[in-house]
């Protein structure tokens, strides 16, 4: 018998029973349990109106209904309920403070939070009003709240917990900030449990934040350390390692782990894709398809499409649209379709791409950013400023919208619209231009043989100009034959990239055009002598 008629009968045996004459305090039992039940199946009209008919209710009945009001996004159905609940304890406060966070209600969540009685206060609705922080993108005044309120708290017998503490290791991550992990780790030293069930968690969030601020040797320590290790330990040591890229030692976890998920199997992939094994990657992918119970996700398809698209290899990126298609994922998951604009745009198939993009059903930021990219990219600069005043009017853009924009303008030679855009970022838009933005100048300025303006902004921009920067410069000095120019950007280069040959190979094509072969040699016997090595290139467009 299926979950859902196994449902459906113990529904109607609640009915039955609460219809019966003289069992009104099992009544409220009764209907308290239908309301959860129905409130659990997503039928939230059905949970009101059983709720309404409730001749008594207790607190578990009216907690029972504004949690299903909550879990299904009516904060102002659940607003209005908690107003007129004739008590309220602490299930109740840490309820509503939680669903006005899904909803972003930030500073009603603290303000309900600072008028709950002291006696209903407890380590819940504390933890639930730091996620609320952590949630919604203002970790310090988590972090302020909490270093405010532990004195107080402390006096009550009020502890903070494990669900507290990961969301305050959360909070430290994304302020950056190694010495508030450390106060934060030295109280979980002192005040939890070493055999507690939470613990463990508490632990892979301490390996997890101490790696991504750059402290592997202590998350080492931790891991190491640890007595117990449940699946999401090898999983967090497996990622730290692999956001260090010493992507051997995250595979010689992975093949030593007994147990793996799917996330084990998507880190892995990841970490290869990032340490540019793009081809093990997805040799790794296809183990996984063929394997038995585990399954690839949504973020499993994102990774293997990424590969396709560093590798350029089209039928296998079709053959996974596909595959996500055929199980339902294209109409549903904008990660998915995103990496699938990625990928057209990589393998130069721009009707492609937009087609995807003009199909989904739901686009964010990224999706935009992607397609204005893709078709820039691939030289229809005008398509993709179309869709980009789209985006700019619809306020989805970013950062990032702009790198796109102007890289665009950039391939298309449109180099007065492009600076146009440039100008107008904080103007009218209220984006500060970065480095990534000044070096998409350069490029454009440098393309178009505006190569004395490309110099002059380079030295007049607030930002110290990099190596991508001067690259950009010296690059367009190639193309346009400018030798003394060249020189310039060859010497800047040399300062910043001592023992990188791309300075003095980029000269040395500069004077071999220019017909000065003598200077050409000399660079390439310096070259030869100094046994300088070409560093990988890098990009100065970013990830959308």
């Amino acid at each position: 018998m299926s979950s859902r008629s196994l449902g459906a009968r113990r529904l109607a045996n609640l009915f039955t029973f609460a219809s019966k004459p003289n069992a009104t305090p099992k009544l409220t039992v009764c209907r308290t349990k239908m309301i959860m039940e129905y409130g659990r199946r997503g039928e939230v009209d059905k949970a009101v109106q059983v709720f309404e008919k409730m001749p008594q209710r207790n607190q578990i009945s009216w907690n029972a209904m504004l949690s299903v009001l909550v879990d299904s996004g009516r904060v102002g159905s659940a607003l209005q309920l908690f107003d007129e609940m004739p008590h309220r304890n602490s299930t109740s406060y840490t309820s509503m403070i939680s669903g006005l966070s899904r909803s972003g209600l930030v500073l009603e969540a603290r303000h309900l939070f600072d008028s709950i009685p002291s006696r209903d206060q407890n380590v819940f609705s504390w933890t639930a009003v730091i996620s609320c922080y952590a949630q919604n993108n203002e970790p310090v005044e988590a972090l302020k709240l909490f270093s405010g309120l532990y004195g107080a708290l402390f006096k009550l017998k009020i502890l903070p917990n494990s669900h507290t503490f990961s969301a305050l290791l959360k909070c430290c991550g994304c302020i950056r900030s190694l010495a508030a992990a450390r106060q934060i780790q030295s109280l979980i030293a002192k005040l939890l449990d070493e055999e507690g069930e939470g613990c463990v968690f508490v632990h892979n969030c301490l390996i997890d934040v101490n790696a991504k601020l750059g402290s592997l040797v202590e998350a080492e320590e931790i891991f190491n350390r640890m007595r117990w290790k449940d699946l999401g330990s090898w999983n967090a040591m497996m990622d730290a390692y692999t956001h260090h890229l010493l992507i051997d030692k995250a595979l010689e976890i992975f093949h030593s782990m007994e147990e793996k998920d799917t996330l084990s199997w998507n880190i892995a992939m990841s970490g290869l894709l990032e340490s540019r094994r793009g081809e093990e990657a997805l040799r790794l992918s296809l183990l996984l398809r063929s394997g038995g119970s585990m399954k690839p996700n949504s973020s499993t398809y994102s990774i293997i499409l990424s590969a396709c698209a560093a590798l350029t290899m089209l039928e296998f990126g079709r053959q996974i649209h596909a595959i996500t298609v055929k199980i339902g994922l294209y109409w549903s998951n904008i990660f998915v379709c995103n990496s699938l604009i990625t990928m057209y745009a990589s393998c130069g198939l721009s009707e492609e791409l937009k087609r995807v993009f003009d199909e989904m059903p739901k686009k964010d930021e990224v999706s935009w950013n992607s397609v204005i990219q893709g078709l820039g990219q691939n030289g229809y600069s005008g398509k993709a400023l179309k869709i980009a005043e789209k985006a700019l009017d619809s306020k989805n853009f970013n950062h990032n919208t702009f790198v796109a924009i102007l890289t665009g303008c950039s391939h298309g030679g449109l180099v007065k619209e492009g600076l146009d855009y440039f100008h107008s970022m904080r103007k009218k838009y209220g984006i500060d231009p970065s480095l990534d933005h000044y070096i998409c100048v350069v490029d454009m300025l440098g393309r178009a043989g505006w190569l004395k303006e490309a110099h002059s902004l380079l030295g007049s921009m607030p930002l110290a100009a990099n190596s991508v920067a001067w690259h950009a410069l010296l690059n367009a000095c190639m193309i346009h034959g400018d030798a003394d120019m060249g020189r310039i950007a060859a010497k800047e280069l040399q300062i910043l990239e001592p023992c990188n040959a791309r300075s003095y190979l980029g000269l040395a094509n500069i004077y071999g055009r220019t017909d000065k072969i003598e200077e050409s040699r000399r660079l390439f016997d310096l070259i030869r002598k100094k046994e300088l090595r070409k560093e990988p290139g890098c990009s100065w467009v970013v990830q959308t």
